[in-house]
């Protein structure tokens, strides 16, 4: 009998254990927006943050505009943000954000680079912000303006909800719209792609989606960038450990 009810003890403490373990994987936080963080920040450090959090992970990657639209309509859990607060509720509202913008609070976990690529074959190798600024805006249109060869500028830009876009709008162009030409693209991978293939093409993006065997990076003022979270006023406990994770994750 004494041996039945060990056995019992023994079965009981394992379903116990099962358990715990389950409700420990269940536990997650949603990431929603800017695909610049995602490969950036998360992707990269995805495994060691899980592992050091003992929290999952689900990742949407999108652009901050609707990451931030899925925060305020409750979504996910933080919205991934790759420019200031206030660029990315502008890209929100560019993609479409109606709803009041409740207390939100920018938690940055690391930084990175914006820049500009245009094609292999184009002379221009340096240029001035305000240059890159009347390129954007339509001021100049041809590339023998910036000592380079007679063919009218290609602006190709990541999409219109992208807080990349708006960063560059921000800082670069002092806020002055983009010219009506400018081509906006579904992804910012796209934005080195398009230009790959176009010889007339410029474009900005984090330099992670540059493929330097590809296109050619323009020498100009750094632009830096911050990586990080979104939340609805204070961070809830599961995001902050998951923050805190990513930064010690970043730091080594």
């Amino acid at each position: 009998m004494k041996n039945s009810y060990r056995i019992f003890g023994l079965a009981m403490g394992a379903v116990m254990m099962f358990c715990q373990a389950q409700a420990a994987l269940a536990e997650d936080v949603r990431l929603s927006g800017a695909a610049s963080v995602v490969a950036d920040l998360v992707a990269p450090h995805q495994v060691a943050v899980e592992k050091a959090s003992g929290i999952k992970l689900l990742v949407d990657k999108s652009n901050a505009g609707k990451g931030l639209i899925d925060l305020i309509d409750g979504k996910c859990d933080a919205a991934m943000a790759s420019a200031s607060l206030e660029a990315t509720v502008k890209a929100a509202k560019s993609a479409g954000l109606v709803k009041p913008v409740p207390d939100l609070k920018m938690h940055v976990l690391a930084t990175s680079e914006v820049v500009f690529i245009v094609h292999p074959r184009n002379t221009v190798k340096t240029l001035s912000w305000e240059q890159i600024r009347d390129i954007h805006t339509g001021k100049v249109t041809n590339w023998k303006e910036l000592g380079g060869r007679d063919i009218p500028i290609t602006v190709y830009t990541d999409a219109k909800a992208s807080a990349t876009r708006g960063l560059i709008k921000q800082v670069v162009m002092a806020n002055s719209e983009y010219a009506p030409s400018a081509r906006a693209v579904d992804f910012v991978k796209e934005v080195n792609d398009r230009v790959a293939l176009d010889e007339s093409g410029i474009g900005g993006l984090g330099r992670g989606f540059v493929d330097p065997g590809k296109v050619n990076i323009v020498d100009t003022r750094k632009i830096e960038r911050p990586l990080g979270f979104i939340t609805v006023g204070a961070p809830s406990v599961k995001v902050q450990k998951v923050m805190d994770a990513f930064k010690a994750a970043s730091a080594r």
